[in-house]
């Protein structure tokens, strides 16, 4: 059995009506079995932050060491500052790691949402606002009940606490993967240990089905001002529903 698999929808409607099914042998949905994320390209590896920016540079590096030393770099240059945080955040690599990533350090933290529409608005969201309709966007699901993220083999799921006010994490309903592996993308890391059930589901829709879901999905109550609830969001926000009601 592939580790990965993919299912190709046509319309959004299609998602709706199948993803659940594909997902759960009775068709019921059942919140945190999967964690979904949303990619704007379906081309699009799960390539945290600091991956990215890795290969910037990455001649004769080692990852994993790269990443552990940029952290302690980051915590330093933190050293004296009031950032009326519990010291604790400090001692937990995983928190460290949300705070940094949350002013802009490269982690190897990926986002992830206990919610499939929350994930399908950041795969649709950008499709909209630029007009980028010629590809597929991709929204992933991660088991959850899989050994090969348990960190015994490098990839965790990791639960992050609300921390300095980041009312996004709890509006999106966030999780994270943390990798502490030598590959640079989740699907390497998961075709490199073969064997086992389905880790990961790639769902891609036409990204010209965008206009449709995100007013779907803004029904739902999923809307920039709920998932970037802050000045930036209700900017975003704003744009969109120009957008969504022009003739």
């Amino acid at each position: 059995m592939p580790r990965i698999i993919v299912n190709a929808y046509t319309t959004w409607d299609e998602f709706k009506l199948d993803s659940v099914a594909e997902l759960f042998s009775d068709s019921i949905f059942k919140r945190g079995k999967y964690l979904f994320r949303g990619q704007r390209n379906s081309e699009w590896k799960l390539t945290p932050s600091f991956d990215r920016w890795f290969l910037r540079f990455s001649a004769g590096r080692d990852r994993v060491e790269t990443a552990r030393r940029l952290l302690t770099f980051f915590k330093k240059e933190c050293e004296g500052l009031d950032l009326s945080i519990s010291d604790s955040v400090w001692d937990d690599e995983a928190q460290s790691l949300a705070l940094g990533q949350h002013y802009g350090l490269p982690t190897r933290l990926l986002d992830w949402s206990e919610s499939p529409y929350i994930a399908a608005f950041f795969a649709f969201n950008e499709a909209v606002l630029q007009g980028e309709t010629s590809d597929n966007v991709a929204i992933w699901a991660l088991d959850t009940d899989d050994s090969i993220w348990t960190g015994e083999q490098g990839v965790r799921v990791v639960d992050i606490p609300y921390i300095l006010g980041n009312i996004r994490l709890r509006n999106q309903a966030g999780k994270f993967t943390l990798s502490k592996t030598p590959f640079p993308c989740l699907e390497d890391y998961v075709n490199y240990f073969g064997e086992g059930g389905v880790a990961l589901v790639k769902f891609t829709i036409p990204a010209v089905e965008a206009t449709r879901a995100i007013a779907d999905l803004d029904a739902m109550g999923i809307s920039h001002s709920r998932v970037y609830p802050e000045l930036v969001g209700y900017t975003s926000a704003a744009k969109m529903r120009v957008i969504l009601t022009s003739p």
